[in-house]
C-alpha cells in the first residue's frame, strides 16, 4: 500500500471501478427519495436506477454528505498507510471539508495515530475526480502528504469542467443556484453554459439550444485543453451522445485517455436527466 491512503466523497462520482483502479477510498453520500427510501450512493444505487426512479417525481430527491461518524469510521479502516488525505468536496457548496476536519479531529483526540489531513478541492463531481485521482497517483510513488499538496493546489486551479443540462428546473427547486445568472433560460430556449470554478458553479456563456451548447463545450476542449492527459466525459443517461463527444475530441486530441462515465444520484439530483458535460486539465 502506498504510504498515503487517498480519500474522497462520492460526489466526485467516481465510479467503484476506477477508485479501485486508483486505490481511492470513496465514502458514500447518502441520495434521499424520503424517510423510508434512502441510499448510500454507488453502493446501493446507481445511476442508472437512480434515473429511473427520478422519472415522474414532484419533489426532488435530497442529498446529505458522510456525518463525522462515518468519516471516523472511514478513516479508522485505513491499513497499512503512514498518512491519511481526504480530497474533499468544495467547502464553498457542502459542508462535507468542514465535517470530514471535525472527523479528523475527534479521532486525533481519542489517540488515533495515522495523521489526517483534509484537502479543499474546490471542485465538484469529475472535476473532483480529477484532483482525487492526481493524489493518488503521487501517492502510488510514494510521496507524502507535505509533497502531493503543492501539486494539488496547481490541479485544482487547472481544471475545465464544462456542462449543459436540458433544464434548469431542479437547480431552481433544490436552490443550488450558485452564481448561475440565466435562470429563466428554459423559457427561450437559451442554455447556459455553466462550469465549476472557485469552489461553486457559475454560468460562463449563453447559446440558443442543446446541440450549440454541446458545441461550445468542445471548443472549450479545443482551445483549452492540456492535450494528451486523462479527461471524463460525463452524461445523465445520454451514453451516445457521450461517445460522440468522445470521438469528437480523440479527432481534435488523439493521445486524450477519454473516459466516458455517469452523473450519479448526488450530482444527477440538481442536472436532472440528459446533462453532458466534460472534465480536463487546462493549459
Amino acid at each position: 500500500m502506498a504510504r498515503v491512503q487517498v480519500f474522497t466523497n462520492s460526489a466526485s462520482e467516481m465510479s467503484p471501478a476506477i477508485a479501485s483502479e486508483f486505490g481511492v477510498t470513496v465514502i458514500p453520500d447518502v441520495v434521499v427519495f424520503s424517510p423510508e427510501e434512502q441510499y448510500l450512493n454507488n453502493v446501493e444505487i446507481d445511476p442508472e436506477t437512480f434515473f429511473k426512479k427520478l422519472k415522474g417525481r414532484k419533489k426532488l430527491p435530497t442529498t446529505s454528505h458522510p456525518n463525522a461518524a462515518q468519516y471516523m469510521e472511514a478513516f479508522s479502516s485505513a491499513r497499512g498507510c503512514e498518512e491519511i488525505l481526504c480530497v474533499a468536496l468544495t467547502s464553498k457548496m457542502s459542508g462535507a471539508y468542514s465535517t470530514a476536519c471535525t472527523a479528523a479531529r475527534m479521532l486525533a483526540e481519542q489517540g488515533f495515530a495515522t495523521p489526517i489531513t483534509v484537502y479543499d478541492s474546490l471542485q465538484n463531481c469529475y472535476a473532483l475526480s480529477i484532483v482525487a485521482m492526481e493524489a493518488a497517483k503521487l501517492a502510488s510513488e510514494g510521496k507524502s502528504v507535505k509533497e502531493i499538496l503543492p501539486h494539488l493546489d496547481v490541479v485544482r486551479s487547472k481544471i475545465g469542467a464544462y456542462f449543459v443540462v436540458e433544464s434548469m428546473d431542479n437547480f431552481r427547486k433544490a436552490g443550488r443556484v450558485g452564481a448561475i445568472r440565466v435562470l429563466a433560460a428554459d423559457l427561450l430556449n437559451v442554455k447556459p453554459i455553466l462550469m465549476f470554478r472557485d469552489g461553486t458553479v457559475r454560468d460562463v456563456g449563453i447559446v440558443r439550444g442543446f446541440p450549440a451548447a454541446v458545441e461550445n463545450i468542445l471548443e472549450r476542449y479545443h482551445k483549452q485543453a492540456q492535450y494528451g492527459q486523462e479527461l471524463f466525459v460525463y452524461h445523465a443517461n445520454r451514453e451516445a451522445l457521450a461517445q460522440q463527444m468522445k470521438q469528437r475530441i480523440l479527432e481534435m486530441d488523439p493521445d486524450a485517455k477519454v473516459r466516458v462515465e455517469w452523473i450519479g444520484a448526488i450530482i444527477g439530483a440538481y442536472t436532472g436527466e440528459g446533462c453532458v458535460g466534460l472534465a480536463f486539465h487546462e493549459r
